[in-house]
């Protein structure tokens, strides 16, 4: 009896031993590492980051949201995009939507200023990345009624481009610590004056956030799938690229 527990303690273990990659050896790591040393950043990688690609004996480095591919003898590095020709398919595309969904969902939904369609019919939401003194951003969000009423939601991140304490920056914390917080989104969107203001705010975590996904610019727009749309793009046109995006997942799916 008592040998039967002791394997049923040991299955168990296993079970909820958090699992790596087990095809990745110690001198492949190790190799890897030292493969990714060339890039002169502290680009620092878990086994659990790395996994087999589509190529043989080329291994798919995950590293926030970039995508490296290195031999197994860490010969050789490729920072470039890999597809799958037969299939028209970005697989690093592919490999770096899955990783941005997963960093995506670190923020809660009460840490963003959304704008909703007033008739509660949504058909796509978007998550943006904006910068309150960015002329891209306020004309997007100036036209933000043209969004709304083609029933896209519309989700807004605070990511002063501007370093911490910046005067952009201090403009984002005004507008999140604002009484009536959309009024002062759409005041200071418009360049009107805000009321200076401080308080427990998301803005650091927002810039944080924005920085794990590859955000190089406002405004920023990720798709429902972790797509991203870089750039101001008008309402007609983002729901084109909404719209044909959700039906080629439905193809996909089929």
């Amino acid at each position: 009896m008592k040998s039967v527990i002791q394997t049923f303690l040991v299955i168990l273990a296993v079970t909820l031993t958090p699992q790596v990659n087990a095809g990745v050896s110690e001198s492949e790591y190790q190799a890897i590492k030292k493969a990714l040393s060339v890039l002169k950043k502290d680009v620092v990688v878990t086994k659990k980051d790395i996994k087999s690609s589509a190529l043989p004996n080329l291994y798919e480095v995950t590293f926030g949201a970039r995508i490296f591919y290195v031999s197994k003898d860490g010969k050789y590095l490729l920072t470039g995009e890999l597809f799958d020709v037969k299939n028209a398919r970005n697989l690093t595309e592919d490999a770096k939507v899955a990783v941005r969904l997963n960093i995506m969902k670190k923020i809660d939904e009460k840490d963003m200023i959304i704008f909703t369609p007033k008739d509660g019919k949504v058909k796509h939401t978007v998550t943006v990345f904006t910068d309150i003194d960015c002329p891209y951003c306020q004309k997007m969000h100036y036209e933000i009624n043209d969004y709304l009423s083609r029933g896209i939601r519309v989700r807004y991140l605070l990511y002063p481009r501007a370093e911490v304490g910046s005067d952009t920056y201090n403009k984002a914390v005004s507008v999140w610590c604002a009484k009536d917080r959309k009024a002062a989104f759409a005041d200071a969107k418009a360049r009107k004056p805000i009321k200076a203001a401080t308080c427990s705010n998301p803005v650091s975590k927002h810039m944080q956030i924005g920085q794990e996904i590859g955000v190089t610019g406002t405004p920023t727009i990720v798709q429902q799938d972790g797509r991203l749309v870089p750039g101001y793009v008008p309402a007609k046109y983002l729901i084109k690229v909404l719209e044909k995006n959700k039906d080629k997942k439905k193809i996909s799916a089929r």
